[in-house]
C-alpha cells in the first residue's frame, strides 16, 4: 500500500514541477547520448513515456495524474533540446 508523500520542511511551491523538469532534461539528455534519435522521434516517444507515467499513477492509491506533471516533463525535455542547439550553434560559430 503506499501512502500519499508527506511534505518536505524545505519544499517550496512547485517543487514538484521542477524535479519534473530535472528529470526529464536528464532523461533527454540520456536518451540523446545513448541512442541519438533525430528530434522528431525523441520528443513523441518521452511525450508518450510523460503521458503512461500520469495515467499509471491515476490508478496508483494516493496518487494523481497531473497535466501540469506532462507540461514540466516536456519542458524539461524541450530545455534539453534548446540547451543542445544553443551549444551546437556556439560551437560552430567559435569553429569559424
Amino acid at each position: 500500500m503506499q501512502s500519499p508523500p508527506t511534505p518536505a520542511v524545505s519544499q517550496f511551491a512547485h517543487a514538484d514541477k521542477v524535479v519534473h523538469f530535472g528529470l526529464f532534461f536528464v532523461l533527454a539528455a540520456t536518451m540523446h547520448l545513448a541512442f541519438r534519435p533525430r528530434l522528431l522521434i525523441a520528443v513523441p516517444i518521452l511525450f508518450l513515456y510523460a503521458v503512461s507515467i500520469e495515467a499509471i499513477q491515476h490508478f496508483v492509491p494516493g496518487r494523481g495524474a497531473d497535466v501540469w506533471d506532462v507540461i514540466a516533463d516536456m519542458a524539461g525535455v524541450l530545455g534539453f533540446y534548446l540547451c543542445r542547439a544553443l551549444y551546437k550553434a556556439r560551437a560552430k560559430h567559435g569553429r569559424t
